[in-house]
């Protein structure tokens, strides 16, 4: 049995600010297809669809990625591998799983959005503080769900718990 060691924390981060550049684009082109799709036949789309396809796309993307290869491009980049508990490529339903899960790190922030938009409806006037507020509720449930894997003896995160995964380092081989 190989024994891999889990990535670091800043390994994590990197990983993490990468995949989030990738998704940005994915989320983009998802929403512009919907859009033209529903303009062209002359309706107008709801954006509760939207976002519940842009879930379900972006989900597809980890949960294919993990399956077949065990990285998404980010994690490649970064030499992070997803495994399951056996050392094999995760299942569909450990895939899934995962993906769904590591939403526990943004939840908390989701919620506290829709609190602030509750209490004070989002305008030109204040749309500025509250982006900069979301990203850093964000930042933090982030590093709250990644910090749950330093209290971890195997350095697993609560996603990883959750679904039977692990993430490890996959050192680069000359």
């Amino acid at each position: 049995m190989t024994e891999f060691k889990p990535p670091s924390l800043a390994r994590r981060l990197g990983a993490s600010i990468y995949e989030f550049t990738l998704l940005f684009g994915i989320y983009f082109i998802t929403g512009a297809l919907v859009q033209v799709l529903f303009t062209l036949i002359g309706q107008s789309t709801p954006t509760w669809a939207i976002q519940l396809l842009i879930f379900g796309v972006l989900g597809w993307y980890f949960s294919h990625s993990w399956q077949k290869a065990g990285q998404t491009l980010a994690q490649r980049t970064w030499h992070i591998k997803v495994l399951n508990m056996t050392e094999q490529l995760p299942n569909a339903k450990q895939a899934w799983l995962r993906y769904l899960a590591s939403y526990l790190g943004i939840l908390p922030g989701l919620l506290m959005a829709l609190t602030l938009l509750a209490q004070k409806p989002l305008n030109h006037e204040n749309a500025g503080g509250f982006y900069i507020q979301m990203m850093l509720i964000l930042l933090i449930n982030w590093l709250a769900l990644m910090g749950t894997s330093l209290m971890n003896p195997k350095r697993r995160a609560l996603h990883e718990l959750l679904s039977g995964t692990r993430s490890v380092y996959i050192s680069v081989k000359n």
